[in-house]
């Protein structure tokens, strides 16, 4: 695994290929988020986000094809609209039931869960459950790891609420690259293949 510094470097440089695509489709995230009810954050954020979280994961791999705006919204007319709202909501679920026990195993859980659009982009005959699973699996002993990457950036996410959340439209999407070349480097480590294991998922996907 890279340090953090590499992972920030890493993500600069795939951004510089397709930035403003990426900061208006940033912006459009956040101006549905800032609107949602609770039926809206559910049927169109949760779909949108996980859309947003693979396009991510298509530009660190250097499609040249991808025209990032458009894959963001792919989920309303590539006909996978159901899994791909079954797995958004199921990860958030999960996550928000663990914080419901107390804060601190709800963001230990986010980030066991923190490769789960991935890995379903990547396994499309996977379940929600095998996703949420594999995800946690790959993510062990590398939580701290990624924790740390995220608190490296914590400059920029007080100079983002100094210029009234403005600079968030490039910071967001430079954390979101991070994860991304930290997942491609998850899938190095493990091997090319997220391993198909059969194991009954506790209560909470715990």
């Amino acid at each position: 695994m890279k340090t953090c510094k590499q992972y920030r470097e890493l993500a600069a440089q795939s951004l510089s290929r397709k930035m403003w695509p990426i900061v208006l489709g940033t912006l459009v995230l956040s101006l549905i988020s800032g609107a949602s009810g609770l039926l809206l954050t559910i049927f169109v954020l949760l779909p949108i986000t996980f859309c947003y979280s693979v396009a991510m994961l298509l530009v660190v791999r250097n499609d040249k094809d991808i025209d990032f705006f458009d894959r963001m919204f792919a989920c309303f007319s590539d006909g996978k609209y159901s899994r791909i709202l079954e797995i958004s909501f199921m990860k958030a679920l999960y996550t928000f039931l663990w914080t419901l026990l107390f804060l601190i195993p709800g963001i230990v859980k986010s980030y066991s869960y923190a490769m789960t659009y991935y890995i379903a982009e990547d396994n499309p005959e996977f379940s929600s459950e095998e996703c949420i699973h594999q995800s946690r699996m790959m993510m062990k002993g590398h939580k701290g790891k990624l924790f740390l990457l995220d608190l490296s950036y914590i400059g920029w996410l007080i100079l983002s609420c100094m210029t009234f959340g403005i600079l968030l439209l490039w910071v967001q999407p430079k954390m979101e690259a991070a994860h991304a070349h930290f997942y491609q480097d998850l899938l190095a480590e493990r091997g090319t293949e997220t391993s198909h294991e059969t194991e009954e998922t506790p209560r909470f996907a715990e």
